[in-house]
This record gives C-alpha cells, structure tokens and sequence, in this order.
C-alpha cells in the first residue's frame, strides 16, 4: 500500500508557526541545508514521518500530504484519468528524488513522490556550468540580456562545451526559469539552491573549480562587461559565491587560490 511519507505546512507567520507546533507537539523544525526558505520537521519517535514548513504562496494553500510511489510520472497519468488534476507537475529535487502536487476529485490536495538520488535539476554537466554562469549574473538585476550573453559567449569558449550546441543549452537554462528576454529578473533563493544542489551532485571537482572561476570574474566584473576591473561585490552576488563555497565541496584553500588568482586578472 502506498503511505504518507512527508507532508508540508504552509505558513503566514514562519516564527509564530514554529513557535505554535514546537510548543503543541515537541516537534523540531530547523533549516533545509538546500533551500534557505524551507524548514524541514522532525519528531523523536522512531519511524515518524518528517514534514517540511514553508512561507505561504496563496492564500488558499492547504497543508500537503505527499504519498510514496514508484513513479510520478505513471502516477500523474493515473490522477487525469480518475478525474483529478496535476497542480505542479513533476519536478526534481536533486540529489533525493522527484515530486508533484495534484487534486483529487472532491478539490483536496495531495503530493506524490519518488524517490531517486539520481534526481537532478539540469540534464548534463554543461547545463549546469551555464547556469551557473546565469545564477551569478542574474542575482544581479542591474545585468543586462547583452551582458549575460557576453558572458555566455565566453563561458562556450570552455573545453566543457566541446561538441555542444550552446545556444540550445541557453535556451534551456532561459526555460526551465521562466526568464523571458529582454527583462530577464533576477534568480529567487530557491532557484539558486537547485542549481549549486545540482552542481554539486553533477559536476566533478575539476569542473567546479571552473564554474567557480567564472562565478568569481562575474561576480568581480564591471557592469558595462567592457573590460573587468575588481569590484566589491553587492550583497545579492556576495550571496551567490557563498553559496558556491558551501556547495561546492572544494578544499577552502582551493577556494582562496581560485578568488585571488582570479583578482589578479581582472
């Protein structure tokens, strides 16, 4: 029989809600290390299900239950054909598996789930080079589409886009988050944690010190992209190599190399 296996708490008030299920069940709630706007619940009781709390995206958001199955996909096709309906379709969390969120026939709604530690984001390695690339210009709204191109362009030149075809990887990365030129907005928090999720869970060290290297000369760049001079990075950028430092999985003195190696040549 198929079994519950998460569920999640939509919230209006993150520190309140804490503070309420704390205190009423002895829950422990603390951060997702991937997802710096979602908390993960936990009970004491051997085998009890684990739930995740976030900020509420509708008013109309329900608490979700999310059910164990073998394939979302299969499962999805399953729901339309009883007569239910497929909210969000399947999506990826890296590294632990897939899910979806769907409505039954009396307008209740439910998630599945499938577990994969194969589940990634993006479906090659230069996928997710390009969208680092993009992760580190587009939390920067002040970045132009012509100076996210320039860096696109240069970022092809890399041997790890050998035999690729690199506008169709552009096209990709522009799709999956929904950026539309030429008023491309800047990556939310949730966006920038499945990518360096997914970077980490695809790319070897080698290819990391890359991205890191092209993370940092963006982060660094001047804005006109005319040439590249050393910059104070604004928060939102600052935020970006963080991440990059956390997710990464580099030895930090690798990290220190790469950003200093990297000043001297801008």
């Amino acid at each position: 029989m198929a079994k519950i296996v998460h569920f999640e708490i939509p919230a209006d008030d993150m520190d309140r809600a804490k503070r309420f299920y704390t205190e009423l069940f002895g829950w422990k709630i603390t951060p997702y290390e991937g997802n710096s706007e979602y908390w993960l619940i936990s009970a004491e009781e051997e085998n009890a299900v684990e739930g995740g709390m976030m900020k509420r995206q509708d008013p109309g958001q329900p608490i979700v239950n999310y059910v164990d199955i073998p394939s979302v996909e299969e499962q999805m096709k399953k729901v339309r054909e009883l007569g239910g309906e497929v909210v969000v379709p399947k999506m990826p969390v890296p590294g632990m598996g897939y899910f979806a969120v769907c409505r039954d026939t009396e307008n209740n709604m439910f998630g599945l789930w499938e577990e994969d530690p194969t589940a990634a984001v993006f479906r090659d390695a230069a996928e997710v080079f390009v969208a680092i690339v993009l992760a580190v210009v587009a939390s920067d709204e002040n970045y132009s589409v012509d100076e996210m191109r320039t860096l696109w362009e240069e970022s092809e030149k890399m041997e790890i886009f050998q035999d690729k075809d690199f506008k169709e990887l552009e096209t990709r990365v522009l799709s999956y988050f929904d950026q539309k030129a030429p008023a491309l907005s800047p990556f939310t928090a949730p966006q920038l944690d499945m990518i360096f999720s997914s970077a980490k869970n695809m790319l070897g060290p080698d290819l990391r010190e890359q991205a890191l290297e092209t993370a940092v000369k963006a982060a660094f760049s001047e804005k006109t992209m005319d040439g590249y001079l050393l910059m104070e990075p604004d928060e939102r950028e600052g935020t970006v190599l963080e991440r990059i430092r956390k997710e990464f999985d580099l030895p930090e003195q690798k990290i220190k190399e790469v950003i200093e190696e990297m000043k001297k040549s801008i």
